[in-house]
């Protein structure tokens, strides 16, 4: 089977950029104003060069700059070639002019294709400051840089809003540079955005389709993901788009269920968060729909996880026995039969108690105790949860008009997808919106990625950037002049890893002053505004792949008949899946390869599990005997198959197939009679495994079989004639000994009379010889 393989892609390559806005260039270069206090220069060995040098602006308290209070920045320069960058300088520069709306802020912050170092058009430079000699590989990072408002150039005329930020590094020949923005708030409180906050709620991308008891051990300790997440966003204002797998995984167990899972799931239950459920696994649902699907994916089946004896067992509750009377009125209520306890009555219905018949006793739970009923939960069981909004579809890719009639034909009643997916209007569109007649929340692109790049910081100056950068974003929403409403912000999804700052992200957007927080509830109310959507083009290599596994999966439907109950393959194939089908595998192209990879080979292990092992060539002898071919079974389960052979010419016939269960990740000897028919030669067996309901299992199998079908009819003539050859000898012995006894009598009648005869027997006469024309008379 063909496996697809991706292509790198460029855009990918360069967002482990980040916020930094980082690009290399040579240009001119202006300077501005004097310091007002001294920065500090600290040098750090810099992670493997990566070819380019690195500008990164981190300003203090999200980047906020208040009328009476001062202003700290962080500047960030990395060396990533492998040559040593002489002595240079970096200069500061502020717009003079607010930025409004986030197209303009967007445009801003994108140096792609520009000379980032040098002092863009519109600003004002505030500081320069000298940087020394920068060798390979070494990062420099310049902090103490203090503003004052009026340092900055703000003043009260100044309109409240975002404020673009550069920083220009030149070095001899080198020249690159970073920008960020900032929130200046003159003037009273200035008109803010309402956001609703989202955040998912699911396991790291290298976990599988049902987690095991130390997987939850590991998610639910102390420093786990899970308990991380929990720790972050419990009691906050921020919905919780929550993975039943996780819910699943924990009562799957039952008794095994580490305590700390279970404390985990407990508190969740407890969290006042607004809830809604995830696709299983996060799976994505746009591409299922895109790859064909009329109805999303769910989980099948969870039979394959559950044992009984993980489950305690409850005894019925004892019915009283009634008191026996000699008539049954119409009025009268029969007690009704416990679970597992034997029926009072016969299943076939019977005639009504007259006042002269006796009715039957009813046995009392002594004389019938009740059986153990076992509480191995059900799937809705296991994923039953009490969610607080309404069936939300999360689609993180691109989204089209028709895959929004799936997510409806699935049971969604909102999508929630990216802004990037609606035609551009120049401005932030708010987040209720309507696709025709389909019901949509917008998930603000620009705010998602700059929550996603605050989230994953690894350190203070990566965070200090992202979270400014939030917040310019707010304030630019703010300032677009459109009609009210709400715009949703989503935090990261589907990352391999513990996201390092969450909790410093939830904590700043709390205080973030260009923010009004909302509930999920509150923005669904809203009315909508009219959506278009087409801006964002399905990824077609993509969907390909997930047609493939689609199709791998009708595989191992197929090929589970050969269990008594096909659930045991079917339900972990589809909980693998859907876990490969998670939308954190969107973030890069080289993840979702090996995601599709790992979920292909472990479909071929179980489609080659049952299989007819190698044979050597067979030699038969003999018209009609049982040929031994050997099947293995490696999965964990008993299965029954069905054994055809097919001979390649009329040496052979076989007269029907074989049926045979084999054990547990056994091996077994199916035998097949054959008979032979025409002589001596080479013959090529064909066998095919059948389940018993004739789905073809695993592939055909050939082996070489030497017929010497004429020896046994050989040996019998052989045999028959080496008796006729000892018959023939014996009655040659006895002719030529009883010619020998007649030469001997002929012999003793010659000799003379009183010779004595020693042939003659006591008593008796002397034999008489018949001569011709002799005859006998007697006395």
């Amino acid at each position: 089977m063909t496996r697809h393989r991706h292509r790198p892609r460029l855009l990918s390559a360069l967002a482990a950029a980040a916020l930094s806005f980082a690009v290399v260039s040579a240009g001119g270069w202006s300077t501005g104003s004097s310091a007002i206090a001294s920065p500090e220069l600290s040098a750090n060995t810099a992670s493997t060069p990566d070819g380019l040098v690195s500008v990164e602006v981190s300003p203090s308290d999200g980047g906020a700059v208040e009328p009476s209070s001062l202003t700290s920045f962080g500047i960030t320069l990395t060396n990533g070639t492998d040559a040593d960058l002489p002595a240079g300088s970096v200069s500061v520069a502020i717009t003079t002019a607010r930025i409004t709306g986030t197209a303009a802020l967007d445009a801003w912050l994108d140096t792609t294709g520009a000379d980032a170092a040098a002092t863009p058009a519109g600003t004002t430079v505030v500081r320069t400051i000298d940087i020394p000699e920068l060798i390979a590989g070494q990062q420099y990072v310049v902090s103490g840089l203090d503003f004052t408002p009026p340092a900055l150039g703000f003043d009260d005329t100044d309109a409240w809003g975002s404020y673009g930020v550069s920083a220009g590094y030149v070095a001899g020949d080198t020249a690159a540079g970073g920008r960020t923005a900032l929130v200046w708030r003159a003037q009273g409180q200035p008109t803010s955005a309402t956001v609703a906050l989202v955040a998912p709620l699911t396991v790291p991308l290298s976990y599988g389709g049902l987690l095991d008891a130390d997987e939850l051990t590991e998610l639910t300790a102390d420093d786990g993901a899970l308990t991380t997440q929990l720790d972050a966003l419990f009691g906050e204002q921020i919905a919780l788009g929550i993975d039943p797998r996780i819910i699943a995984s924990i009562r799957a167990l039952g008794t095994r269920a580490p305590e700390s899972a279970v404390a985990w799931l407990a508190r969740l239950e407890a969290a006042p968060n607004e809830t809604f459920a995830l696709q299983y696994g996060d799976a994505e649902p746009a591409v299922q729909a895109e790859a064909g699907l009329d109805r999303l994916l769910t989980p099948s089946s969870f039979s394959f996880a559950l044992n009984v004896a993980d489950f305690p067992v409850v005894q019925p509750t004892e019915t009283p026995t009634p008191t026996a009377s000699p008539t049954t009125g119409p009025d009268d209520v029969q007690p009704t039969p416990q679970a597992g306890s034997s029926p009072a009555t016969s299943s076939e219905p019977s005639a009504a108690a007259t006042p002269s018949e006796e009715p039957a006793p009813t046995p009392s739970p002594s004389e019938t105790p009740g059986q153990a009923v076992p509480t191995v939960p059900t799937m809705d069981e296991l994923l039953r949860w009490s969610y607080s909004l309404p069936s939300i579809v999360w689609a993180g890719g691109a989204v089209t008009d028709a895959d929004l009639a799936v997510f409806a034909a699935s049971g969604g009643t909102v999508t929630l997808l990216d802004s990037a997916n609606t035609t551009d209007t120049g401005q932030s569109v708010r987040a209720s919106t309507a696709v025709g007649t389909a019901q949509t929340l917008l998930a603000d692109h620009g705010l998602a990625e700059s929550l996603g790049d605050a989230a994953a910081a690894t350190t203070d100056a990566a965070f200090e950037s992202a979270i400014a950068d939030v917040n310019a974003r707010a304030a630019a929403i703010g300032t677009e002049g459109s009609s009210g409403g709400t715009v949703v912000a989503v935090l990261p999804r589907g990352v391999d890893a513990t996201l390092p700052a969450l909790a410093d992200t939830v904590n700043a957007l709390r205080s973030l002053p260009a923010t009004t927080q909302t509930s999920l509830a509150a923005t669904l109310a809203e009315p909508p505004a009219a959506a278009t959507l087409g801006a964002m083009a399905p990824d077609s290599e993509r969907v390909s792949d997930v047609q493939v596994l689609l199709d791998e999966e009708q595989d191992v439907t197929a090929f589970s008949s050969v269990l008594d109950e096909p659930e045991l393959l079917t339900g972990r194939e589809r909980a693998t899946l859907l876990s490969s089908l998670a939308a954190g595998w969107l973030r890069t192209e080289g993840d979702w390869g090996s995601a599709v990879t790992a979920q292909q080979e472990r479909t071929d292990t179980v489609l080659a599990s049952v299989r007819v092992t190698d044979s050597s060539r067979i030699n038969m002898v003999g018209g009609e005997v049982s040929l031994p071919f050997a099947v293995r079974n490696d999965l964990p389960y008993p299965v029954t198959v069905v054994m055809e052979a097919s001979p390649s010419n009329g040496r052979l016939s076989i007269s029907g197939s074989v049926t045979q269960e084999i054990a547990a990740d056994s091996r077994a000897t199916v035998l097949v009679p054959v008979q032979s028919q025409i002589g001596n030669g080479d013959v090529t067996l064909r066998l095919q495994l059948f389940s018993t309901s004739g789905q073809a299992i695993g592939e055909q199998s050939f082996v070489g079989v030497n017929v010497r079908a004429d020896w046994e009819g050989i040996g019998a003539v052989v045999l028959a004639l080496l008796v006729a050859l000892l018959f023939v000898s014996g009655v040659v012995r006895m002719v030529v000994s009883r010619r020998a006894k007649r030469r001997g009598s002929g012999a003793t009648s010659a000799a003379p009379a009183d010779a004595p005869d020693s042939g003659q027997p006591p008593g008796g006469e002397p034999p008489v010889e018949s001569s011709p024309g002799r005859q006998e008379t007697n006395g």
